[in-house]
C-alpha cells in the first residue's frame, strides 16, 4: 500500500506534523504529489489513488490542493499542475519520521513469546553499544546509584521474595542513561520502554523456575565494576553475554511447557 493511500485509510488515527493541524487528506495529496516526482494537478491524484483502492472525486481533490496552496506547500507551475514548495517537502520528510516512528513504537509492543526473543534480540544490538558509550560518561554518583538497584535486587532474590516487576529494567535504564549518542537513546528509550515492564514480570518467573535469578544479579554486579574501572569493551561484552543468556532461558523455558504459558505470564496485571 503507497503513502498516500496509506494516510487517507489511516484517518481516524492521525498524528500532526508540527506547526500544522492534522489533515489526512490533505498529507495523502503531499505524499501522492512527492511521489509522482513532476507536477500533478487534482485529475492525475484523483486517478491514481481510484487505481489503488481509495476514492476523492477530482473536485474534492481540487479544493483540497487550493488549500494547501494557501498554506504554502504546494504551487501550481503553469497549466501542468502542483509541485511541492520547500514547505511542502519538509512537512512530507516529517510525516514520514512520525510515520516511522509510530511503526517502530507499533514493532516493539510485545504479546507473544516470539515478541519475547524479538525483543531480547533487538536489546542484545543496541544495549552492549550504550553501556560502551556510557562508560565513558558515567558518573560516581550514578555508578552508586545502579549499586543500590543491584544490592536491592540481591537481597530479594537471596530472601527468595519476588523482586519488584520493573527493578531489572530499572537497573538497564540507569546503566544506560549516560550514554551521549542520540541514536542510541532514542532506541533505547523504545527498547526498555515502561510498556515492558510486564514482559520483565515474566523474565522473573522464567529466571526464577530455572533458579537462575541470583545469577542475573552477579551478572549485572559486574558489569557494573567493568564500567567502574572504565573498561568499556569488558562492560559490552558482559552485556551482550548477559542478554544472550536471557535469550537462551526463554527458549529453554518454551521447550520445556510451552509459548502459551509465556503468552499467558504476559497477560498478568
Amino acid at each position: 500500500m503507497n503513502e498516500a493511500v496509506r494516510a487517507v485509510r489511516d484517518a481516524g488515527d492521525v498524528r500532526a506534523v508540527p506547526g500544522r493541524p492534522a489533515d489526512a487528506v490533505g498529507d495523502a495529496l503531499l505524499i501522492a504529489i512527492d511521489e509522482a516526482g513532476i507536477p500533478v494537478g487534482a485529475r492525475q491524484i484523483s486517478a491514481a489513488l481510484v487505481g489503488q483502492g481509495q476514492r476523492l472525486s477530482e473536485s474534492t481533490v481540487a479544493r483540497r490542493l487550493r488549500q494547501l496552496d494557501a498554506e504554502g506547500l504546494t504551487l501550481q507551475v503553469g497549466g501542468k499542475g502542483r509541485v511541492l514548495t520547500p514547505a511542502g517537502s519538509r512537512a512530507v520528510e516529517r510525516l514520514r519520521r512520525t510515520s516511522r516512528s509510530a511503526s517502530l513504537v507499533s514493532a516493539s509492543e510485545v504479546h507473544t513469546a516470539q515478541d519475547v526473543l524479538n525483543l531480547l534480540k533487538a536489546r542484545r544490538a543496541i544495549e552492549p553499544e550504550a553501556v560502551r558509550d556510557a562508560t565513558a560518561h558515567i558518573s560516581d554518583a550514578q555508578l552508586t546509584a545502579l549499586r543500590k538497584v543491584v544490592a536491592e535486587h540481591h537481597e530479594r532474590a537471596r530472601a527468595k521474595e519476588r523482586p519488584p516487576r520493573d527493578i531489572a529494567l530499572t537497573f538497564h535504564r540507569l546503566l544506560a542513561a549516560p550514554a551521549q549518542n542520540p541514536l542510541v537513546q532514542a532506541m533505547i528509550a523504545i527498547v526498555l520502554d515502561d510498556s515492558h515492564d510486564h514482559v520483565e514480570a515474566a523474565l522473573d518467573v522464567i529466571l526464577e523456575a530455572h533458579h537462575h535469578s541470583a545469577v542475573s544479579v552477579a551478572e549485572h554486579d559486574s558489569i557494573i565494576e567493568a564500567m567502574a574501572g572504565r573498561d568499556a569493551e569488558r562492560a559490552a561484552d558482559l552485556m551482550r553475554a548477559h542478554l544472550d543468556r536471557l535469550l537462551e532461558e526463554v527458549d529453554a523455558f518454551v521447550a520445556r511447557y510451552d509459548a502459551e504459558l509465556l503468552e499467558r505470564l504476559l497477560r498478568l496485571p
